[in-house]
């Protein structure tokens, strides 16, 4: 049951991300440079993206572990599914920010 949880809120929080970039952490204190950067690199979808990848992989781990009849099985997922995100979303906002992919 917790992994519907935080399926549903990963998915509200990418969806949000998406309709107001402005709530992503540290987005308002950027510089207008590093801001440019951000956009043109896409961070809100970047944002988008990865919170809406760890909703639909939380509530599939909860089907999988109905199917496997395993209960304890998606708990874990949902837990290796945030902690991944959590890396992904300070590597690749970093990244996005700096400039780093930008030709």
């Amino acid at each position: 049951m917790g992994s519907i949880i935080s399926g549903v809120i990963f998915l509200t929080v990418g969806l949000i991300i998406r309709v107001y970039p402005n709530i992503l952490a540290g987005y308002n204190s950027l510089s207008q440079k590093e801001r440019e950067n951000a956009e043109m690199n896409r961070l809100p979808f970047y944002g988008f993206l990865l919170f809406t990848v760890m909703g639909v992989i939380s509530l599939l781990s909860y089907v999988l572990s109905i199917w496997l009849e395993n209960p304890k099985l998606s708990s874990g997922i949902t837990l290796i599914v945030t902690l991944t995100g959590l890396i992904f979303a300070v590597v690749g906002g970093n990244l996005l920010i700096s400039n780093r992919f930008t030709k």
